[in-house]
């Protein structure tokens, strides 16, 4: 199959484009022409670069004859500030519906985009596809209203629409801000670190994993006649106190780092515990392990 995907040169980005490569697939990443991430994307005959940026997807129409599949990954205001920038958010909105559009002007079938946990807002028990959602974030509640509205959008262009609720990714190519890649930066140089109480409940996901969820559900939805629209969950099925995570890295790094816990106190509390029965009904992996992937990280810091 021809799978587009927007947002390509990021982190899960180019673990997808490498997964669907793998499989046969031909894939157009679709990249912005400043992006530092397009080095990352493997040489192949396969992948073609198509230049576009979020406020131009229309340019991906010039550059496609024809796919099957489209996956719009790409996205404004992941971080920080910029998940609490209203006008910021409403952009990415209305990006995801012309998204929808190039995805039927180039022939495609199914459309797949980028969820978020951050849509379920704050839950303290089990998140299954049917926990109701409310956002804190203007980032959920931008990537909430994506699924609400796009879902009637894919109705009326005859796309089939999956929509990927993504947990907490992370791999060796992660950004080094995140608590992951600071924290094993900081446990090698046995620095202090000041961490919340981090007694929640949370769940990490390789984004190599994530990539095989996301490619073996666009498959399924592609094969399935009466599909319409659905959410699934994409996490992996490890969910501990993010304490014992924290604690496991000391470990593995063998560290010998003073962690103050309650150092730090969070604007919201969140608490990761992702039912993922949905998606393995559809797509079964052997997940990698925790400890395999912060390997993975240490060998390469």
């Amino acid at each position: 199959m021809r799978f587009v995907v927007t947002g390509a040169s990021g982190f899960l980005g180019v673990d997808l484009c490498k997964e669907l490569l793998s499989q046969g697939h031909e894939v157009f990443a679709v990249c912005r022409k400043e992006s530092a991430g397009v080095k990352n994307l493997p040489t192949d005959d396969m992948l073609d670069i198509v230049w576009a940026d979020l406020h131009h997807l229309d340019d991906i129409i010039r550059q496609v004859d024809h796919a099957d599949v489209f996956i719009h990954l790409a996205w404004q205001g992941t971080v920080s500030g910029g998940r609490f920038n209203p006008e910021l958010q409403a952009e990415n909105v209305q990006n995801a519906f012309v998204a929808m559009r190039v995805a039927k002007a180039v022939g495609c079938r199914v459309f797949a985009d980028a969820g978020s946990q951050a849509e379920y807002g704050t839950v303290t028990d089990v998140i299954t596809e049917d926990t109701p959602c409310n956002p804190f974030s203007d980032y959920g509640k931008a990537k909430l209203k994506v699924w609400n509205e796009g879902r009637r959008l894919c109705k009326e262009l005859g796309l089939k629409y999956v929509h990927l609720r993504i947990f907490s990714v992370y791999g060796e190519n992660d950004h080094s801000y995140t608590l992951v890649m600071s924290l094993v930066r900081k446990m090698l140089n046995n620095e202090a670190v000041d961490l919340s109480s981090c007694l929640q409940n949370w769940n990490y996901v390789y984004s190599k994993d994530a990539a095989k969820l996301i490619s073996g559900l666009c498959s399924y939805a592609d094969g399935m006649p009466d599909f319409q629209s659905e959410i699934y969950n994409i996490a992996s099925d490890d969910t501990r106190v993010l304490r014992d995570f924290v604690e496991r890295i000391r470990e593995l790094t063998g560290s010998m780092s003073v962690l103050n816990y309650g150092a730090i106190t969070p604007p919201n509390y969140v608490s990761l515990q992702p039912c993922i029965a949905k998606v393995q009904k559809v797509v079964n992996i052997q997940f990698t392990s925790f400890d395999e992937v912060i390997r993975k990280i240490i060998e390469k810091s």
